[in-house]
């Protein structure tokens, strides 16, 4: 399967995507959990893809707001500033960045992460390089996008093909968001989200394994104009 002459651009996910980060991100939940002197609840990768809020609200149901607030805001501190010892990019990542590079297709990345923090984590990784732009909740100040409105701003600010865009993720609201801004859509079934529910979203690609090298056509597929 030609990805690279079959769509225009490219936008991916990033935690389960691009790396798996979840070694970091569940060992400071439990850290910023445990400092608050609250009992810690189990934590798997499954918990990982919302915002942090909801993230937070989901592992302490009955918890007041202000402390929720409390626990984000010490999570983002340590987080921002923990180096990433833990996250691996996984295998395929690299080289299917580089062939984007190379035939001259834009790659975005499309995340709930900061946008300082996802850009620190590419550069450490050495990716960076491999992106036009990065952007998240929090890059329209004032308020917080959606996946959707994440992908309806970089295709106002770039210009781009929304029916010849490919958006890769491994959470169902990858794929819902990309099918609301009429994008088409691969999910990855090497990330965190369950494969069966990434299915039953009709995506138009499954990407099978981390190495990139099964690649199937999905229960959405459709052809391009």
């Amino acid at each position: 399967m030609d990805l690279l002459s079959k769509y225009s651009a490219f936008i991916f996910d990033f935690d389960g995507t691009l790396a798996d980060t979840a070694p970091d991100i569940l060992s400071i939940i439990k850290t910023v959990i445990r400092d608050a002197g609250i009992k810690v609840p189990a934590c798997s990768t499954e918990i990982i893809g919302p915002p942090l809020e909801q993230i937070f609200a989901s592992l302490l149901p009955g918890t007041e707001k202000e402390q929720l607030n409390s626990l984000v805001a010490a999570y983002r501190a340590k987080y921002r500033t923990c180096g990433f010892p833990f996250t691996r990019v996984f295998t395929g990542i690299p080289n299917i960045l580089q062939q984007i590079y190379r035939h001259g297709k834009p790659a975005f990345i499309a995340t709930n992460k900061p946008c300082s923090v996802s850009k620190a984590l590419l550069e450490s990784k050495s990716l960076l390089h491999f992106f036009k732009d990065v952007v998240s909740r929090d890059s329209i100040p004032g308020r917080c996008l959606s996946k959707r409105q994440m992908l309806e701003y970089l295709g106002d600010k770039y210009s781009l093909n929304a029916s010849s865009a490919l958006m890769i993720g491994d959470s169902v609201l990858d794929m819902e968001g990309a099918r609301q801004a009429g994008m088409c859509s691969a999910a990855v079934l090497y990330g965190y989200g369950s494969p069966q529910q990434l299915r039953e979203t009709g995506p138009d690609l499954l990407i099978l394994t981390e190495s990139w090298d099964d690649i199937a056509y999905g229960p959405g597929m459709r052809e391009l104009s």
